[in-house]
């Protein structure tokens, strides 16, 4: 009996150390977003707090919002040391948390790519719709 319970809790342990490697589908909001800062990207792995926009307009962080929570997983491979996005951006929600982005923006017709600060190899490619929404929401800051 010791041993059928021992093999199950082991089974199970594994099967949930399995679904805890999983990558993440879509991007996840944490909260409501108050606001978001936006700034010129000085390479991989932390933010740049020189903000060159700040968004808290509610019907512009609703546009922002939509085109990160329509955006599709896949792995990619970043090469942090030779690579650069274009913009990093802060998103703070009014529980008081926040999220770090890279951006990097396409060009028209194109898709952009972003990924959560630290998690470079993890990222979400935006729509070219939801690229035209991002330029739009940038070219008006």
């Amino acid at each position: 009996m010791k041993k059928i319970t021992l093999s199950l809790t082991l089974f199970f342990c594994a099967l949930l150390l399995f679904a805890c490697q999983s990558q993440e589908k879509e991007m996840t909001m944490l909260d409501d977003i108050s606001s978001i800062s936006i700034s010129k990207s000085s390479g991989y792995g932390g933010i740049n707090e020189n903000y060159i926009a700040t968004i808290d307009k509610d019907s512009t962080i609703s546009r922002f919002e939509e085109s990160l929570e329509n955006a599709e997983a896949r792995e990619q491979k970043v090469n942090v040391d030779t690579e650069k996005p274009d913009y990093d951006i802060l998103i703070r929600y009014e529980n008081g948390e926040t999220h770090g982005l890279h951006l990097v923006l396409g060009n028209a017709g194109e898709k952009s790519r972003v990924m959560y600060v630290g998690h470079e190899n993890n990222g979400f490619d935006i729509s070219p719709e939801g690229t035209e929404v991002l330029k739009d929401v940038l070219d008006n800051q």
